[in-house]
């Protein structure tokens, strides 16, 4: 008899495999899954650390921080970080900085020995987070609720509360135009906030994107994107809050990340990557691959351009690279 844990992932490595024979000309290409020790759990957000080659994804299935070096593509030791969501490098400061959930609180751990440094209590579940290293303060969305929690980065503590539209999901901040921007999945909208003032200055329609989850901004660009799970994303003007274009994705997106490099849009949509192209004509559709079973979070590897995402079944959890398909 096979065992659990080798058959997942005998499983995964024909997943991966079909997925690469398919088509030649798919986007990306899904490499084999990369095993993380300890039980099997759910992830949720990701990002890379580029100045430290890390690659970090919340673990919250097993209250860990899954980490990834990303020059010898080995697994480091998992941080006991309790059940968190949104992660956040602040290089400035010297630290990693997550969302908790159960715990009701933004956890601050040390950037190089990845201990934790802090625990900054919030008046909610944290989901999404987003770093402001103009103004030295971090925002965090409240789970599902009705405000965006900010605190201080320097001084590590909330300093104030912004109310928003019940249903928050994905949150950014643009150094560009010192905006917070706030994805409202229950009513289909995207929110502008002024994080001086703490008030909304604009509302913008994520239509025909139908509960948006995921966002990404390009900085050169100034548009925003935002993903419905209904499987479109849509581009919208920064400066008039008009949507530009649309693109078809698979459904069920959660997280997005943007590539300036190569100015794509990645979107984990269930166990599927779809990869969206900006151009000067609007957004395009490259097409859709399989990646590891559960993936619905990924990251960009800005040196490498490859995409990271993450996934588990019964046999374990694990890290997957998809490379760019040149």
């Amino acid at each position: 008899m096979v065992s659990g844990r080798v058959f997942g992932f005998l499983s995964l490595v024909v997943m991966c495999s079909s997925a690469v024979a398919a088509s030649a000309t798919a986007p990306l290409v899904a490499h084999r899954p990369i095993q993380i020790s300890g039980a099997s759990g759910r992830f949720d957000y990701m990002t890379v650390d580029r100045g430290m080659h890390r690659l970090f994804a919340t673990h919250k299935g097993v209250k860990q921080l899954a980490v990834l070096d990303l020059r010898t593509q080995k697994v480091l030791p998992s941080v006991n970080v309790g059940t968190t969501q949104g992660v956040a490098v602040d290089a400035r400061n010297g630290t990693i900085l997550l969302g908790g959930e159960d715990e009701q609180r933004i956890v601050v751990l040390n950037r190089s020995t990845l201990a934790v440094q802090e625990v900054i209590s919030t008046p909610g579940p944290v989901d999404a987070i987003a770093l402001d290293t103009r103004n030295g303060l971090l925002y965090g969305d409240h789970d599902d609720d009705t405000a965006i929690f900010v605190v201080s980065t320097s001084r590590k503590k909330l300093v104030k509360s912004i109310a928003i539209p019940s249903g928050p999901e994905f949150i950014c901040y643009d150094s560009a135009d010192n905006y917070i921007y706030q994805n409202i999945k229950r009513n289909n909208t995207v929110v502008k906030v002024s994080p001086t003032s703490g008030k909304i200055v604009s509302t913008w329609s994520s239509l025909p994107a139908q509960s948006p989850h995921g966002m990404a901004i390009d900085k050169s660009t100034g548009m925003l994107f935002t993903a419905g799970q209904n499987g479109i994303v849509v581009e919208i003007n920064l400066k008039t809050g008009k949507r530009v274009s649309q693109a078809s994705i698979a459904k069920g997106v959660d997280q997005i990340a943007f590539d300036a490099g190569l100015k794509r849009i990645y979107c984990a949509c269930r166990g599927k990557i779809s990869v969206v192209q900006e151009t000067s004509r609007g957004l395009k559709s490259l097409g859709t691959v399989k990646a590891i079973e559960t993936a619905h979070t990924l990251a960009v590897d800005p040196v490498t351009h490859a995409v990271w995402t993450t996934g588990f079944n019964a046999g374990g959890s694990y890290f997957q690279e998809l490379t760019v398909n040149k």
